[in-house]
């Protein structure tokens, strides 16, 4: 068995829609200080993800995975976030100028994809 990567910020809820999709459901918050380490964090994860299972994208358009990632700061006004699969990088160009922010992520696919990101990153399989 691997050792799964420690998450220090990012905390998954997981679910399924009975039909062989899992989602993985993570917010976080962090103060300014420490958001360049949960940037890395979540760009280790989305790299991972990248890597092994292709960009994503609508599952119904054929993509093995896809994501949700929202960024707020602390008067809750979204802000810019993007994940650039082919440059490996996470683009947050507001991220900087804020005191505090918000990280929503929501990964979705078939359940081995769940699995998978599970048993690499928070050390369960089911």
């Amino acid at each position: 068995m691997k050792t799964p990567h420690m998450l220090d910020y990012l905390d998954f809820d997981t679910s399924d829609d009975g039909e062989g999709i899992s989602s993985l459901d993570a917010m976080a918050y962090a103060k300014a200080a420490h958001w360049p380490a949960l940037a890395a964090e979540v760009t280790q994860l989305l790299a991972w993800c990248s890597d092994a299972f292709g960009a994503p994208g609508a599952l119904e358009d054929g993509h093995a995975w896809d994501l949700d990632l929202q960024l707020q700061n602390d008067a809750g006004d979204a802000l810019a976030l993007h994940w650039d699969a082919r440059q490996r990088q996470l683009l947050a160009t507001q991220a900087a100028q804020q005191p505090a922010l918000q990280l929503s992520l929501t990964l979705s696919g078939p359940d081995p994809f769940a699995q998978q990101v599970t048993e690499q990153f928070l050390g369960d399989s089911d």
